[in-house]
């Protein structure tokens, strides 16, 4: 044994093939753990090491796949075209804007306000005024 080395396990250092991998792997749609276990190293230190591959650059590649595969499609390729009509899409168009939700204490805030519309009691309250509101 050598001296000052440490035991054990040498320290695990990411190449820029194993980089590719992890890449395609994750956007292919393989598990971090199936990522891990097929490198022969621990969750932990997949995420640790290869955090961007994992992520930023996974949804890159993704894009770059369907890009080529759109264009394949395009010049006539009719494989190409029925797998990138069968993908799902995981973006819809933009959300209607929704009211924000009103809470308990708004909500009969607002009722008392036209709580004696439609009822015997409304020829009782002179016009414009509205029911008085408790505070919370």
């Amino acid at each position: 044994m050598r001296k000052n080395s440490k035991p054990g396990r040498p320290a695990y250092k990411p190449t820029p093939v194993s980089r590719r991998k992890v890449t395609n792997a994750a956007a292919g749609g393989m598990s971090h753990e199936e990522i891990a276990i097929a490198l022969g190293i621990s969750r932990n230190t997949l995420e640790k090491y290869h955090a961007a591959d994992l992520s930023n650059g996974a949804l890159s590649r993704r894009m770059e796949v369907l890009d080529a595969m759109a264009r394949t499609a395009l010049k006539g390729n009719v494989s190409a075209q029925k797998s990138f009509l069968a993908m799902t899409p995981t973006l819809a168009a933009p959300p209607v804007d929704k009211e924000k939700p009103v809470g308990k204490k708004e909500q009969a805030n607002r009722d008392a306000v036209t709580a004696a519309d439609g009822t015997e009691w409304s020829d009782l309250l002179p016009d414009g005024v509205t029911p008085i509101r408790r505070q919370a």
